[in-house]
This record gives structure tokens, C-alpha cells and sequence, in this order.
């Protein structure tokens, strides 16, 4: 039960870490307002050790520039990046090198197919979706599995991440890319690589040199064998980069994933901590560039976290809009929310506002799904 300090309503569906409803974070004085969600945010960084607001360093003081997100951080000798993964300090130190298209900080694992994957429903590996170009079974690759690689470390600040552990990380995280995708090669049981994290934007160049390192082991190998190769992110990766990872998932029979948290910039901030502006705009090139470029297997999709009291059905119709106006054949998941990280208090998306932001959903999008809907039962 939380209490929003700007119009002192009291509601379970208020975060009594944010302290905020959500129609103060959208009507109220911005200028009010958005001090007292960035001080949250700080706050809640400071718990792990990450710099409050992406560093910006000035010159002469500049030691390094990443420009692999929308945080665009420029680091000073002391200074920690946005996403916790480059430490000037403990890189010099030896302690925690920093990620690079040769080794990065994943945790990895085998998952059975069909998986969990919030495209389980239209993809080759869980449907009859894109046999037999993509996969050898004419429905889902029972016996077979996913590669899953969890990435470490964020670009976002998500209060109610439902995968926080990517903020804890150390040197045995670190892979090298030719040890990994050998690894990867030699289980033949293996169909597909999905990553997911956190968010692999901070980790870009990896994935990338991991994903064609393996496709080209494979191509030497054995050229009958099928691989599919997948991203799940919040969007808010280099457009130049995001591209390159779009052109081998479609390449490979493969898909990317969009976390659409929010419409709203401002519910984002409070949210996520991060604007949105980037990822809506790279949804929105690539959906425009190359959804629809192969047949009856969707290149992309969108996802929204149902977060009690926030995401609401109000906050779905602006997604579901905003992906409509590009195409209404791009499918759209949204999830049952579990309270988790700062917003464990909010507990599960209530069944009413979960069924409302299906309706609302289906009035604009073609294809829309439900997922852990198992969780409206408890």
C-alpha cells in the first residue's frame, strides 16, 4: 500500500518506493514532479553501486566514449558507466575488464524448446512458423533446445525489473567469444540463440561477433544445419548496431523483441529512469524497414510488463496506436506482471486490468497474446 506525496491518494497499486500514482507522474507540474522520480532512481542505484545519471566527462578528463546506447556515456578516470560495465579503475586493475565483440558477461544456458520466450508462439522453435526454410520440424522442436544468453548489465533503471541479478556481475561472468561459440556449435540439439539480459545493448559488438562467429562455424561444418539467432532488448541500442542485429535475425530465421515499457516519456522516467525516445524510434525504423520482408514469420515484435497501477489499459491503447500506424500485422505481447526489485509491494497485475488491456489491444493489433498468464491464478 503506497501513498503518492503529490496528491496523497493511498492505494495498493501506488509503488511506495516511487511514492507517485500514475496520473501525477502524467498531469501534475513536471517540474515538481520529475526531481523528486530522478532522486528515486539515484537512491535506488546507489543500493548497487552505479552512478546515478550517465557520466559526462569533458575534456581533456575524457578516458572513454560509448556511444552503444542512448545513455552515450563519457567517462573520466573515476567514473563508472550508466550501464555498470566499464570501471575505468578495476579495468586498469585487472579486476573487471571491460565487455568488447571478444568477451563479454553473460550467464548462459541450455532451455528447452518450446520455451518460455515471449515469442514462443509465432516462432519456428515453439509453431509450425517458418518450416521448412528455418527449422526441420513441422511444429515445435521438441528434443531440441535454446541457447540462452543472459546478459549482464542495463541501460535502463527498471524499479520493477523482473531480472535484477544483471547488476551483479563479476570477472567468472566474462566469456570469451571463440571458447562460447565453439561450445555452442558442438551441442547439434541446439536450434537457437537468444539473447536477452538486462538488455544486450551494452553488449552489442559481442553479440554480434558471437552470433556470426557461430553462423560461420556452422556454414564450414555442416551447411544443411538451421540456426536461428534472436534479440530481446528495451530498444534502446546504437541504430547503426540495432540494424546489424535485425539483418541477421531475419537472415537466420531469427527475431528481435522490443520491450514498448511505456508510451509516455515521462511514465518511462519513472518507470525506467531512461527515455523511451530511442527506443520508440528504432521500433519504428525497423518495423518500417524490414517487417514483412519474409513470409509468414514476423521479423520483430512488441512487449509490454502489465505493472499494476502504471501500465494500464490507457498506457497499452497509446502502444498498440503507435504500433498500428506502422502495421497492424506486428504482433504484441503483454505480460502478467510479478512483484519483483523495488516494486515488490505491487504484487501481480490484477485480473481485471490485465483482461482490459487485452480487449484494448485487439481493437488494433491483429495479433496479441497473453503471456504468464498462469500468474492471473494466484
Amino acid at each position: 500500500m503506497g501513498t503518492c506525496k503529490f496528491c496523497g491518494k493511498t492505494e495498493r497499486v501506488i509503488s511506495e518506493v516511487l511514492q507517485v500514482c500514475r496520473n501525477c507522474v502524467l498531469e501534475r507540474d513536471w517540474s515538481q514532479v520529475k526531481p523528486h522520480i530522478l532522486n528515486v532512481h539515484k537512491q535506488v542505484r546507489k543500493l548497487v553501486e552505479l552512478p546515478e545519471k550517465p557520466p559526462r566527462a569533458e575534456r581533456p578528463n575524457i578516458k572513454l566514449k560509448c556511444n552503444l546506447c542512448i545513455n552515450e556515456c563519457s567517462l573520466s578516470e573515476r567514473d563508472v558507466s550508466y550501464c555498470g560495465l566499464r570501471n575505468i579503475q578495476l579495468r586498469n586493475s585487472g579486476q573487471l575488464p571491460y565487455p568488447t565483440k571478444s568477451r563479454g558477461y553473460i550467464h548462459g544456458y541450455i532451455d528447452l524448446n518450446p520455451t518460455n520466450c515471449c515469442n514462443s508462439w509465432f516462432c519456428p522453435a515453439g509453431t509450425s512458423s517458418g518450416y521448412p526454410e528455418f527449422s526441420d520440424y513441422k511444429g515445435p522442436e521438441f528434443g531440441t533446445y535454446s541457447y540462452a544468453a543472459f546478459f549482464y548489465g542495463c541501460s535502463y533503471n527498471c524499479l520493477g525489473c523482473q531480472n535484477s541479478s544483471h547488476k551483479l556481475f563479476s570477472k567468472r561472468n566474462l566469456f570469451d567469444v571463440e571458447i562460447l561459440a565453439n561450445q555452442i556449435v558442438k551441442n547439434e540439439k541446439i536450434t537457437c540463440l537468444c539473447y536477452f539480459g538486462g538488455t544486450p545493448e551494452p553488449q552489442l559488438p559481442f553479440s554480434i561477433n558471437l552470433a556470426e562467429l557461430i553462423l560461420d562455424k556452422i556454414e564450414k561444418q555442416d551447411k544443411k544445419r538451421k540456426f536461428r539467432i534472436c534479440w530481446e532488448w528495451n530498444g534502446s541500442g546504437n541504430k547503426d548496431w540495432v540494424e546489424k542485429c535485425m539483418q541477421i535475425a531475419i537472415k537466420t530465421g531469427g527475431n528481435i523483441k522490443f520491450d514498448l515499457k511505456t508510451y509516455n516519456e515521462k511514465l518511462n522516467l519513472a518507470l525506467c529512469g531512461v527515455s523511451n525516445k530511442r527506443t520508440l524510434e528504432n521500433f519504428k525504423f525497423l518495423a518500417e524497414n524490414y517487417f514483412g520482408t519474409r513470409k509468414d514469420l514476423p521479423e520483430m515484435s512488441a512487449c509490454t510488463l502489465m505493472v499494476p497501477g502504471y501500465t494500464n489499459h490507457e498506457e497499452v491503447e497509446q502502444i498498440a496506436k503507435f504500433v498500428s500506424s506502422i502495421n497492424r500485422e506486428i504482433p504484441y505481447s503483454l505480460l502478467v506482471f510479478h512483484g519483483d526489485y523495488q516494486m515488490r509491494d505491487l504484487g501481480i497485475t490484477p485480473r481485471k486490468q490485465a483482461e482490459k488491456c487485452l480487449e484494448t489491444a485487439k481493437k488494433y493489433l491483429k495479433h496479441v497474446h497473453l503471456g504468464n498468464s498462469f500468474l492471473l491464478g494466484f
